[in-house]
């Protein structure tokens, strides 16, 4: 073996090591985290055909919802926001759109809910920006009703997103607890019959919602674009604008609420879908976008560290969460190169220094490479079967091999990122929706896991 051989094989083996130190507690945390939650891993797919549960008395939800362009699917996340959520009170804000985004929101909403126009020069600033002008529109409510900031929660629901009946109810109960700054509810993708789609699922309904629960543990569960909810006294401790303009405002809000001394936390009993994308262009311009936003996060380490009154375990784990792009996802995309380069040249057990010699031995070497390959994919594979009632067990298990390929999306992206970075543009692009059928009725199922089409 050479020494560039004895290199790759080095830093593949700390990266597998750093992803299951970091991983491994999470996801084992989590599982047991949903059990107790649902009975089972699978207990979240009964809320989708759920009845709605009204608010608490002493709660107050706003619900934003920042549009630009969004006639595609506006009027159906308004009518089953307002059907199977009773009691909260939706703002729309129209970021300036040039399409039917506020007429049709208001026609949905039937004198229930609230628009926020924005204009040019000030609209098309970003969701962050967005974000703070319908906050303050809502502290104008919560001061003229007299209400109090730290019973008032607001959601940010994105203009696809469909909350699983009552989930605001059972959300606000989180909340109890006064260090509870926000939560977050996992993401389940609609219409999963394209394979990008059930890939686009596997990532947020598999690793990315386990991992999630099992942040819940420190208290560091990472804030979402959409199914987010946040205690108004918790916004108003970070500043008159709590949403940054990062690519990420959502990632960068979660951490200045840890900064700011609240813990953020998740449930079992709710969660919120959305639309998938299928279009590479548009898949790859949004990962883009989240990972040069992930990365630029980093810089928010210092303060993690240097404020009071943050648990040691909320300061490791969302350090660990902000050096993933670095840690991994970068060193990776080249390591995977160079393993495939050699396996395809014939070397691959010399590179992993197993012996060479009758077929059974060689056989058993080349099963211990296949298991130290996909065993963190076929773990995630089994925790998505486990989560979900729509395939068979050998399609995940065949999905989880595929995700060799898919992980090229993350590689590539990550690398727009770092370019992004270098030449220091950061322009803000908007995920494109498509097209879905109105919804009649919110019936429960159908707002939960369909109505898309492209």
């Amino acid at each position: 073996m050479d020494s560039l051989d004895a290199v790759v094989r080095d830093v593949a083996f700390l990266i597998m090591a750093v992803t299951l130190v970091y991983n491994g507690p999470l996801i084992v945390s989590g599982i047991l985290f949903a059990r107790r939650g649902g009975a089972s891993l699978r207990g979240q797919l009964a809320l989708s055909g759920g009845v709605p549960v009204a608010l608490p008395g002493h709660w107050a939800v706003f619900v934003l919802i920042p549009c630009l362009n969004e006639e595609r699917v506006i009027g159906n996340t308004v009518r089953c926001l307002l059907d199977l959520q009773p009691g909260v009170r939706a703002v729309v804000i129209d970021d300036g759109s040039d399409d039917r985004t506020a007429a049709l929101a208001e026609a949905a909403g039937a004198g229930r809910i609230e628009v926020v126009r924005r204009a040019l020069p000030e609209a098309r600033r970003g969701k962050g920006a967005a974000l703070n002008a319908g906050l303050r529109h809502v502290r104008h409510r919560v001061r003229d009703e007299g209400l109090d900031p730290a019973r008032v929660l607001v959601c940010v629901l994105d203009a696809d997103g469909r909350l699983t009946p009552g989930a605001t109810a059972r959300v606000a109960a989180l909340f109890e607890p006064p260090e509870v700054g926000g939560a977050q509810l996992a993401v389940r993708i609609r219409d999963r019959g394209h394979v990008a789609l059930r890939f686009q699922d596997f990532e947020f309904w598999g690793l990315s919602a386990i991992s999630q629960f099992g942040r819940v543990a420190t208290g560091s569960v990472s804030m979402g674009g959409n199914g987010q909810f946040t205690r108004l006294s918790a916004l108003d401790s970070v500043g008159e604008q709590p949403w940054s303009y990062s690519l990420t405002e959502d990632l960068d809000l979660g951490v200045s609420l840890a900064v700011h001394g609240w813990t953020v936390t998740s449930t079992t009993g709710a969660y919120v879908s959305q639309q998938g994308l299928t279009s590479p262009r548009r898949l790859l311009r949004q990962r883009t976008r989240w990972h040069q936003g992930h990365m630029t996060a980093l810089a928010r380490v210092p303060q993690l560290w240097t404020a009071p009154g943050i648990r040691r375990g909320t300061r490791i784990e969302l350090t660990g969460y902000l050096l993933i792009p670095y840690l991994i996802t970068l060193p990776w995309s080249l390591v995977q190169q160079y393993l495939l380069l050699r396996l395809v040249q014939g070397h691959g057990l010399e590179l992993f220094a197993l012996p060479a010699g009758p077929l059974w031995l060689q056989a058993l070497g080349g099963l211990g490479c296949y298991a130290l390959a996909f065993a963190g994919h076929l773990a995630v594979a089994a925790v998505y079967w486990r989560r979900t009632g729509d395939q068979p067990l050998w399609k995940t298990l065949a999905y989880s091999h595929a995700l060799v390929l898919w992980m090229y999306v993350s590689f590539i992206a990550v690398w727009r990122a770092v370019g992004r970075m270098i030449t220091l543009r950061r322009g803000w692009a908007k995920t494109e929706r498509s097209q879905e059928e109105p919804l009649v009725a919110a019936d429960p199922q159908a707002a939960a896991e369909t109505g898309s089409r492209t």
